[in-house]
């Protein structure tokens, strides 16, 4: 005994010391990633005009690196790592707003939530359902962009916690309703938001000329949108390709209005517009290769190390296996041959009670052992028996006995015996079973009784 239980310190000892090595390196690895992150945050936390900075480009490809190293099946992360894959899933995702795409700016969104989700910190969890109920009506899904908002109520009872949360998720509630052609509810929202805005000292105009760009394209706003478009000349740091669209609707309402002078000067903004947009779909398609790029290297990492997790599963339960059968033996030699009738202890009292008259029944009794058995089966539980077999009509005569004898906790070989049959038929047996019900066979009968 003395001996087993030194072999397994020393195992233990073993494991320990690997552990400690483990934990210092995860710890590297975090540093890095949170490296990678900071470097990343610090290229545009004080960019205003980010549309035009190359900055962005470079901080996106800090982010991807700190996932690199951070990313691994969920239930291996701790909470630091969880929380800093959220922060970088959402920096990404304000990249691509900036960059104007949507698509992948929605899965980057839903990657932090993924992960805000296990480490749930109520700031962010309002954020980011607040950011995917703004995005989603920009795709034509307006049953998300509701969902979303209904995920972020709980967040918003406190709009002095959450102002910004709370005015993006007014946002997207006026834009479902401009999708759904509810113009009167649109305007009621978008006017109540900046009201609400504005009672607070905050800078409302660029949510003037957003009004003035949904005005314009509402036929009998059109016109009147002019007065909210024109505030854009009094914002200095304004995106310069949503300027230019500005301007061409400016252009438009003026040669409607036979202002020719106007209208030619606002103009001259299309030119521009061509660089920037060329600029910005160079840089989506740049963004959007890499991002899809990392996720398909993250998912067949995934998997790799899902199936790398399993495999070492295996390894492990068989040897803790191999270590219970040499204890077991160990116990069994040393002990009398009355514990090998007992029955192992178990929490339900009848469960117990009946386990031993059934193994008295194996031992002393030669013929008609199952038949004995059944009876005093059916004597603690009347009728489980039946309404078993009934409810698995799909097994054989065999495999139904298998299961009651199983769930008695006889072995294969006991099984086999009391059956008459060989060890490896009835291991053929309880694979067809298993197969069949997609159940561990000692627990099939359980909810029977």
């Amino acid at each position: 005994m003395n001996k087993l239980f030194l072999i397994l310190s020393v195992i233990a000892l073993v494991i320990s010391f690997v552990s400690c090595g483990n934990k210092k390196e995860r710890l590297e690895t975090y540093q890095q990633a949170l490296s990678y992150y900071e470097d990343g945050f610090n290229k545009i936390k004080t960019d205003n005009e980010v549309i035009h900075n190359d900055s962005l480009i470079d901080a996106f490809s800090k982010f991807i690196e700190s996932l690199r190293l951070l990313e691994k099946l969920p239930e291996d992360m701790n909470n630091d790592e969880i929380s800093l894959a959220s922060k970088a899933y959402y920096q990404l995702s304000y990249i691509l707003f900036h960059k104007m795409i949507p698509g992948t700016q929605i899965d980057a969104l839903e990657m932090a939530l993924y992960y805000q989700e296990m480490n749930i910190d109520t700031n962010m969890m309002a954020t980011l359902c607040a950011d995917l109920a703004l995005i989603y009506p920009v795709m034509g899904d307006m049953e998300s962009a509701r969902y979303y908002i209904k995920l972020a109520e709980p967040y918003l009872d406190t709009t002095s916690d959450y102002l910004e949360p709370y005015l993006k998720i007014k946002s997207s509630l006026a834009s479902i309703f401009y999708g759904e052609e509810e113009d009167d509810s649109f305007f009621r929202v978008e006017h109540e938001r900046i009201a609400f805005k504005y009672r607070r000292g905050m800078d409302v105009r660029k949510d003037s000329v957003a009004l003035g760009i949904s005005m314009f394209d509402i036929p009998e706003y059109k016109l009147k949108a002019k007065p909210y478009l024109l505030k854009v000349f009094g914002i200095e740091k304004f995106p310069e390709i949503s300027r230019c669209f500005v301007m061409d609707m400016l252009a438009e309402i003026y040669e409607e209005e036979n202002n020719i002078d106007s209208m030619e000067l606002c103009k001259k903004s299309y030119e521009t517009y061509i660089k920037v947009e060329e600029k910005r779909l160079t840089d989506e398609n740049k963004l959007i290769g890499q991002y899809d790029t990392y996720k398909k290297d993250r998912d067949a990492k995934l998997e790799d190390m899902r199936k790398q997790k399993d495999n070492q599963k295996r390894i492990l339960y068989s040897f803790v296996i191999l270590v219970l059968v040499i204890f077991v033996a160990y116990i069994l030699i040393k002990t009398s041959k009355r514990h090998k009738k007992n029955i192992t202890k178990q929490k339900d009292v009848t469960d117990n009670a009946l386990r031993q008259h059934v193994y008295e029944i194996y031992f002393r009794q030669k013929d008609d052992v199952f038949q004995s058995i059944s009876k005093e089966f059916n004597t603690f539980y009347p009728d489980a028996y039946n309404r078993f077999k009934d409810a698995f009509g799909n097994l054989t005569e065999t495999e139904q006995k298998i299961c009651l004898l199983s769930f008695l906790a006889f072995r294969v070989k006991e099984i086999a015996h009391i059956l008459n049959l060989r060890e490896n038929t009835v291991s053929k047996y309880r694979n067809s079973i298993i197969k069949k019900t997609e159940m561990k066979i000692e627990e099939i009968l359980r909810s029977f009784i």
